[in-house]
């Protein structure tokens, strides 16, 4: 039987004390950084890393989407958004083409930027 890790123990509890805000943020936080590492392995040939991390950026996406709540005329446009990085994502991977990464990166940022901007909102 492996030994708990103290620090997993720490991270894992930490996330369930998060506000909707800070893990929304987290997530978009950990999908731009699977990006960027997609597009440094992909230049450098890194087949295996590019797929790994496109692979862990598609299960973000994934998650993204089911987590809408449904009703809402937001929820339709990131869905429709989601809907689109998660299929260039794919073809990215397939084609192991990092322009299609930049491509999408800056509105991934932009989202990324907006909800931090809203997580400040929700503070106030």
């Amino acid at each position: 039987m492996a030994v708990p890790n103290p620090y997993q123990n720490y991270k894992q509890q930490s996330i369930y004390m998060m506000t909707p805000p800070e893990l929304l943020l987290l997530l978009y936080d950990e999908l731009v950084k699977r990006v960027h590492l997609s597009m440094k392995a992909l230049e450098a040939k890194e087949v295996d890393a590019a797929h790994k991390n496109l692979l862990r950026a598609q299960d973000i996406i994934r998650y993204l989407s089911v987590t809408l709540k449904d009703g809402y005329e937001i929820s339709e446009v990131l869905d429709s958004l989601y809907d689109y990085f998660l299929q260039q994502l794919v073809l990215a991977n397939v084609r192991k083409d990092p322009l299609i990464l930049e491509e999408i990166l800056p509105m991934i940022e932009e989202l990324r930027d907006a909800w931090q901007q809203a997580k400040k909102n929700y503070r106030e």
